[in-house]
């Protein structure tokens, strides 16, 4: 009876890196994701604050100042993408617009972020294409 038990024990000390196969090993591409997962991956994030232009309230740069401290003080490594909302749906002159101005608007964002003790290396500028027709809109997301 013991015989038997030495050839299996001598293949498990020579063996160690090996695995049993089964259905993984012939699996030539990983399964794609379900729809819950993909739907999880491709929804955006909630911005850390929504700032439309031309602005009715010039307390802009007090409620951005307050979300700041807020983020700031829960994250301190924080970094903030300032994203101007292009319209996708619109004609190509209105969206060549639209990108000239909502630069300029994103600018004025960060400059105020600046102001507000962010370093510059922490800003991220950019364009969010948007399917629909937004307003001026600046966008800020914690990153």
């Amino acid at each position: 009876m013991t015989y038997p038990m030495r050839p299996l024990l001598f293949a498990l000390v020579l063996l160690p890196g090996c695995t049993l196969v089964d259905q993984r090993t012939f699996l030539r591409t990983p399964p794609a994701p379900g729809p819950a997962e993909t739907a999880r991956a491709t929804l955006p994030a909630r911005p850390l604050v929504s700032i439309r232009f031309p602005v009715a309230d010039p307390t802009w740069p007090t409620q951005v100042a307050d979300a700041l401290a807020t983020a700031q003080s829960r994250r301190p490594d924080a970094q903030f993408d300032v994203l101007a909302a292009i319209p996708l749906s619109a004609p190509e002159t209105e969206t060549q617009a639209a990108i000239v101005q909502g630069s300029a608007d994103a600018r004025a964002v960060a400059d105020a972020l600046g102001q507000q003790g962010v370093k510059p290396d922490l800003l991220h500028l950019g364009l969010q294409g948007d399917p629909g027709t937004p307003a001026r809109e600046i966008r800020i997301y914690i990153r």
